[in-house]
């Protein structure tokens, strides 16, 4: 009789193969902790994408007081319409448009793609379509045959005209060409003089921001320090701002749906984009490695190596690994059950 211990055949546990898997080991490390990781997309719009916390939010980043505060917000559906390029469904993590006339995109982005301005372009320029489209629907909701002198002048007059659309990218990365953790960016002439007021940037580098708690002193700052800590902390501060309070119940761990807890652990494990964006690393890397007469076998094995952080004992991996949205913790976590189970991370 053989013994079926000693040669007993265990899966491979590959980031291509094992979802489930590694979706309930986040899972079971999530519930160990305090809050959920607001860098992720289900815990971010748990977090932000309510109409207090939205609101407290927004007069934040566009420093709005007295008269000029934004008193609402109407939260819409994150899909466009508008055909978008992309192997995926194309959604938005938060839309809204405000009481005083916005139409507002809030994106949170933890890895950084090699062609992240061009996707930032590309996304707004959707969604200011999708913007346009809808606003036309408040004007010219009952066409009619026979319209007045006023009325064509009036649909003239709108035609091509567009709401103001403004999108706010929250990064967990360097963003090039910004020198403090706040960016705001527009379209402008060579001159420096922008063409309009309308279309506007606000990019977030949260690597940047540095603030400890005793120097929050703005609603933005409050907003951010949140952001950048609530994955890691024990104990988030209020700051005595009730949507502050009410966002940071919606993501205690102890109090979150199941749902919620389980669309978190998806988040933190390879998306299909995360996938493409390691693959592309890997054949970009073998094409280096050619380049510099490396062997073939060579290549692979360093390639394989940038995403296992094994290679010639060096750690590599791990910057990838944090690049793509993963904790340190889970890191580490992930690389002791491979190496307890003895199977290769490719």
């Amino acid at each position: 009789m053989n013994n079926t211990n000693n040669n007993e055949i265990k899966p491979e546990f590959t980031i291509a193969t094992s979802q489930d898997f590694w979706v309930q080991r986040t899972y079971e490390e999530i519930k160990k902790r305090t809050y959920l990781d607001p860098l992720y997309d289900a815990a971010f719009k748990a977090f932000l994408s309510e109409e207090q916390a939205l609101i407290s939010f927004l007069n934040g980043v566009f420093q709005l007081e007295g008269e000029n505060r934004i008193t609402t917000v109407t939260i819409k559906n994150t899909e466009v319409n508008i055909i978008f390029p992309q192997v995926k469904a194309f959604r938005l993590d938060i839309r809204a448009t405000t009481s005083t006339g916005f139409c507002i995109n809030v994106e949170m982005q933890r890895a950084k793609h090699s062609r992240f301005i061009d996707r930032i372009l590309l996304q707004h320029s959707a969604f200011m379509l999708q913007s346009k489209y809808e606003w036309d629907q408040e004007f010219f909701k009952d066409p009619q045959k026979n319209l007045t002198d006023e009325e064509r002048a009036r649909r003239e007059e709108l035609r091509y005209e567009i709401p103001p659309t403004y999108a706010i990218w929250i990064c967990d990365f360097p963003v090039e060409r910004q020198d403090s953790y706040r960016g705001a960016w527009a379209i402008r002439n060579e001159k420096g003089l922008t063409i309009t007021d309308k279309v506007k940037y606000i990019l977030y580098d949260l690597t940047q921001f540095s603030k400890t708690l005793d120097s929050v002193q703005t609603t933005e700052d409050r907003w951010l320090y949140l952001l950048k800590h609530a994955g890691k902390a024990d104990d988030l501060p209020d700051f005595g701002d009730d949507a502050i309070s009410q966002a940071i119940k919606r993501i205690l761990v102890e109090k979150a749906p199941d749902k919620l807890i389980k669309e978190q652990a998806r988040d933190m494990v390879f998306t299909e984009e995360e996938l493409d964006h390691l693959a592309a690393m890997k054949v970009r890397i073998r094409k280096e490695a050619r380049e510099q007469g490396l062997a073939e076998g060579r290549a692979e094995g360093r390639a394989e190596g940038r995403v296992e952080g094994r290679a010639e004992g060096r750690d590599e991996g791990i910057d990838i690994l944090e690049s793509l949205g993963v904790s340190g913790d889970l890191i580490e976590k992930a690389r002791k059950i491979a190496a307890e189970k003895q199977q290769e991370l490719k």
